[in-house]
């Protein structure tokens, strides 16, 4: 139940704070008592003795790590809707994210549904509880738990925060920063010329049509990290 709560408190969509908590605690409820009967018996503790305290912290940790694992991926999203918008001069443009409890760009929040809808297309709802049901077995209870290479391992794929989302970003980025050296040749040879006026309603239209036309790809590179993130998950557990 620890491992399984902890898990599901801190990973993407089935712990968002969109899920109401009744729905949680019972998914919860429910996967316990599908997997426990498929375990082995767990080491014997007494109740609230150190020994006890020290197995239930162990699967919090374990359960985290799970769900940290994939977070990464949401927000390598994330990270590159907020790229984009500081290109195209949208970073004014902010929605209240209930999930973190800030504030984000509005194609941060677009890129994180978009990535979200990729995610339950894909099945990865389901592949989350079956990793779940499978680390029992990986990490067992009462076992070695998580380690020094585990941490290693997955402050390593960590980096995949930035690196993803530059990944993401940087084909828009690149065109918007060449409409924005077009506009200062031309703010250059007229200077009469408001680019202000010009300029801001051009770079928002850019950005809209490059994003329709990098959309397909920006998927495809989203179902690439996706998959990193299990290759991550697998790694760290065995």
């Amino acid at each position: 139940l620890a491992r399984i709560s902890s898990a599901l408190l801190i990973a993407p969509v089935l712990g968002s704070a969109r899920v109401p908590p009744r729905i949680r605690m019972l998914l919860v409820l429910l996967l316990t008592l599908l997997i426990a009967p498929q375990l082995p018996a767990p080491p014997s503790a007494a109740l609230l003795s150190s020994g006890w305290w020290a197995i239930l912290l162990q699967q919090i940790a374990i359960g985290l790590l799970i769900g940290f694992t994939l977070q990464l991926v949401f927000e390598a999203a994330t990270f590159a809707g907020e790229m984009i918008s500081a290109s195209a001069s949208l970073s004014f443009a902010t929605l209240a994210d209930p999930l973190r409890g800030v504030s984000t760009p509005v194609l941060g929040q677009f890129l994180m549904i978009a990535v979200t809808l990729l995610f339950l297309a894909l099945g990865g709802h389901l592949q989350l509880i079956g990793w779940l049901a499978r680390s029992f077995t990986l990490l067992p209870i009462g076992g070695d738990g998580v380690g020094l290479p585990q941490v290693r391992l997955l402050l390593r794929f960590s980096g995949q925060l930035f690196a993803g989302g530059l990944m993401l970003a940087l084909p828009v980025m690149i065109a918007l920063l060449a409409i924005n050296l077009a506009l200062g040749v031309i703010g250059r040879s007229a200077p009469s010329l408001n680019l202000f006026a010009v300029g801001f309603p051009l770079s928002l239209i850019a950005c809209l049509v490059l994003l329709y036309v990098a959309l397909p790809a920006m998927m495809e590179k989203m179902g690439v990290l996706l998959d990193g993130g299990w290759q991550a998950m697998a790694g760290w557990l065995q």
